[in-house]
């Protein structure tokens, strides 16, 4: 297949749209890249041959929609790939209107039955796949918090990632409570109003892995791993420095068993926690392209191009395989790592720990361990995400 439709990458700032833009441009294709702000990060890449800004889909999503709608008439037959858990559902709930525009991306029913973490907690216990013990508390069931018998810590997510409220979309992270107090304090703090609910979820001590996958209506054509060695914050959370893995089988066997029932379509993110007997552990599952897609790209799953051409006319030239133990450090999410770490003695109690920790960040170069951002054929989006960082962080974050 000849690359000829132009692609339009939107959330340009996120780090899966510079992987994606480096990926597509070096195939040939043309590729536009779309923020709610002018000089995203993935705009810097020699690879990106336009620049377009749109209304803030987190605080405008009608306006956002109607911009999808111009966009429409304006790059027929172009790919659309939005990165995040904010655009998705826009883009698939615009979709109908969207008739030149191509997508690969599972149906909206799909999307909400996993993006609804305490349906997807439910839908895995019926597939007898692990998953770790839920409750849900609300502002009317506070009161009853100890009732749920948790150890601590204990895992506070919202049930749903990004939440509407009051036409604005919010999005929380996760939070981790060491005890009641804790506990009580977080979930007064992220509960946005009477009828907002969060999920109060057993703490797994483990391993962060992930089985990637790319889906046409409902048939699995490509499947990669990795594992996590360090994550931003360190109890969990983004991939600063990962490694591919060969595939796990239970935890492919668990990932099918959702996805391969809703028909999926496109991309899956399908997140676990491996304990200390191996055992997987499902967290989330995710319609969209993972932070630290590079590594998979770097290691011959080349996702982003893969869905190109699933999206275009639904053929597509998947790999047999790809490269095992090939590495991937965000560095500047690193340093935030060693930050935390450093400075929570739940990480380095002794010095001998903090010690430990700096010899394990400091290594300039690893084996078979490659740069997120500094690439020598594309240099500049390491400049900017310098710029970013040292930004936020003279903005406090």
């Amino acid at each position: 297949m000849q690359a000829v439709a132009p692609a339009v990458v939107l959330d340009g700032n996120q780090r899966s749209a510079l992987s994606t833009v480096r990926s597509l441009g070096r195939n040939g294709v043309n590729v536009v890249v779309a923020e709610s702000c002018s000089a995203p990060l993935a705009a810097a890449s020699r690879f990106c041959k336009a620049t377009l800004v749109y209304p803030d889909p987190a605080r405008s999503p009608e306006d956002f929609t109607a911009w999808l709608a111009s966009l429409d008439g304006k790059y027929p037959n172009a790919v659309l790939l939005p990165m995040t858990d904010i655009t998705v559902p826009l883009v698939l709930q615009a979709a109908p209107r969207l008739t030149r525009l191509q997508t690969a991306l599972p149906s909206l029913q799909a999307y909400e039955t996993v993006s609804d973490k305490y349906g997807l907690y439910l839908l895995a216990r019926q597939a007898d796949v692990h998953v770790p013990r839920t409750a849900i508390v609300s502002r009317a069931s506070r009161g009853e918090l100890e009732s749920h018998a948790f150890s601590y810590p204990v895992v506070v997510k919202p049930r749903r990632s990004a939440m509407q409220v009051g036409g604005e979309t919010t999005k929380r992270t996760v939070r981790y409570a060491r005890d009641a107090a804790e506990l009580e304090r977080i979930v007064g703090q992220m509960l946005i109003d009477e009828t907002d609910e969060l999920l109060l979820q057993e703490f797994v001590a483990g391993q962060g892995a992930g089985v990637f996958g790319l889906y046409r209506h409902g048939e699995p054509l490509f499947f990669f791993a990795h594992r996590r060695i360090r994550e931003k914050p360190p109890s969990g959370g983004v991939s600063v420095l990962c490694e591919s893995v060969p595939l796990p089988e239970e935890a492919l066997r668990n990932a099918r068993r959702i996805l391969d029932p809703l028909k999926w379509h496109g991309v899956a993110m399908v997140e676990f926690k491996v304990d200390s007997a191996g055992r997987p552990w499902l967290i989330e599952i995710n319609a969209r392209f993972w932070g630290s897609l590079q590594l998979a790209v770097d290691s011959g799953a080349d996702f982003p191009w893969l869905l190109y051409q699933l999206a275009r006319d639904g053929r597509v030239e998947a790999p047999n395989g790809y490269t095992i133990g090939n590495r991937l450090r965000w560095w500047l999410g690193d340093l935030d790592n060693l930050y935390a770490r450093l400075k929570d003695r739940r990480w380095t109690p002794t010095l001998w720990h903090k010690l430990g920790a700096l010899a394990e960040f400091l290594p300039p170069w690893q084996p078979r361990t490659r740069y997120e951002f500094l690439r020598w054929s594309d240099p500049a989006p390491s400049f900017a995400a310098l710029r970013q960082y040292l930004a936020s962080t003279l903005r406090g974050r």
